[in-house]
């Protein structure tokens, strides 16, 4: 499946926090679908459904916002060892 976003990108020129950062939003947008999606929905399995994947692609996103700060913490302790 291809993804007008993902075109766009020079993936060459992204570092690694520039991918995890893209990535973060990507779950952030699927979360997002899946909880308007539970909203709009009329049947109960459905949306329970739905509710679930929303939480799954919410813990996703914390899991690379955390991997992201960790990378982010390590090059400042790494720029604050060569000082």
């Amino acid at each position: 499946m291809s993804h007008q976003l993902h075109e766009s990108l020079d993936w060459k020129a992204m570092s690694i926090e520039d991918v995890l950062t893209v990535a973060i939003e990507e779950e952030e947008q699927a979360r997002d679908y899946y909880r308007h999606a539970a909203g709009i929905t009329g049947n109960a399995h459905t949306r329970s459904v739905l509710l679930r994947l929303s939480e799954m692609e919410q813990g996703h996103a914390d899991q690379l916002r955390a991997e992201l700060c960790e990378l982010q913490m390590q090059k400042e302790l790494e720029a604050g060892i060569a000082d």
